[in-house]
C-alpha cells in the first residue's frame, strides 16, 4: 500500500470518526429535546386533569339562557 493511499484512508477515517460525533451530539440535543417535551405533556395533563368537570357542562346546556337576559 503507497503513503497517499494510507494518507487517504487516515483522512477518510477522520471524516468518519468527525460525522459520527456530530450525530451523537444531535442526537444528544434531541434527546433532551424529547425529556423536555415529555416534562412539558404532564404537566399540561396534570393542568388538564385539574379543570372541575362541571366547568364545561354549563356551556353546554342549550336551555339556559346567557346571564345577560
Amino acid at each position: 500500500m503507497s503513503e497517499q493511499s494510507i494518507i487517504d484512508l487516515e483522512s477518510r477515517i477522520a471524516f468518519q470518526e468527525h460525522s459520527l460525533q456530530e450525530l451523537h451530539d444531535l442526537v444528544a440535543v434531541q434527546q433532551k429535546q424529547l425529556y423536555d417535551l415529555e416534562e412539558l405533556c404532564k404537566l399540561l395533563l396534570k393542568k388538564v386533569n385539574a379543570i372541575p368537570a362541571t366547568a364545561g357542562e354549563a356551556s353546554n346546556n342549550g336551555d339556559e339562557k346567557p346571564p345577560h337576559y
